[in-house]
């Protein structure tokens, strides 16, 4: 199984390096200025897609930095796999902070929870209520492996074609034939159909682990 979760890093930010080097944390040991925080904003909103306000995004910085320092303590061998993910997407002069680091060591962790749980975890019926989620899953559907279309058909809540979109998402296939009123059809997952699904079944998988990360997380701090 494969689900493609790249978080591409724009470290080109417009921000005024003066304009945001107030410190506005500072308690033990842990230092966090107004640039750190635009720092994380934009690039909590290149990941999820949503913005957080400076509250948020404040607490979770500090939370953080204590998870990263203790991992770096407790469990570097862990901190130096994730560190090689991320410079195999990103170079390392690329990266000009040591904070834009941490928080994008801190997505990758998270993503390690998303990785688990999608492997070895996610079956045919959280599939089913990721298909749910969709008001219409419109797909075009051929009988001459899509070179022409016949019309587009909502398969949301079609048994077979959940079935067989599981399947191939256990094979890595791309193959999607399907009996409609006794005739054989192609129905025609492109490109752009097969990322907006993968984005929902991300988005899904999300909430799922949400529990188990912050666990995680926490028990870290408190260590």
């Amino acid at each position: 199984m494969y689900l493609r979760i790249k978080f591409t890093i724009f470290i080109t930010l417009l921000i005024s390096l003066n304009s945001y080097s107030n410190i506005i944390y500072d308690k033990k040991n842990i230092v966090i200025t107004e640039l750190d925080l635009e720092y994380y904003k934009q690039l909590h909103y290149q990941k999820f897609e949503s913005e957080i306000n400076n509250s948020n995004a404040l607490k979770t910085l500090v939370i953080v930095k204590k998870l990263i320092e203790n991992l770096k303590m407790n469990n570097p061998d862990f901190i130096n796999k994730i560190d090689e993910n991320i410079f195999k997407e990103v170079k390392k002069e690329d990266i000009n902070s040591e904070i834009i680091l941490d928080i994008v060591r801190y997505f990758n962790i998270r993503n390690e929870f998303v990785y688990d749980y999608y492997y070895n975890y996610f079956e045919i019926e959280d599939l089913e209520d990721v298909f749910y989620k969709f008001n219409k899953l419109e797909l075009p559907i051929s009988q001459n492996k899509c070179l022409t279309i016949i019309k587009l058909m909502n398969f949301k809540g079609n048994e077979d074609f959940t079935n067989l979109y599981f399947k191939n998402l256990l094979t890595q296939e791309n193959y999607y034939e399907i009996f409609i009123d006794n005739k054989k059809y192609d129905v025609c997952v492109g490109a752009k159909s097969k990322k907006m699904i993968e984005k929902e079944i991300f988005k899904f998988i999300e909430l799922k682990i949400e529990n188990d990360f912050e666990r995680f997380v926490y028990e870290k701090q408190n260590k």
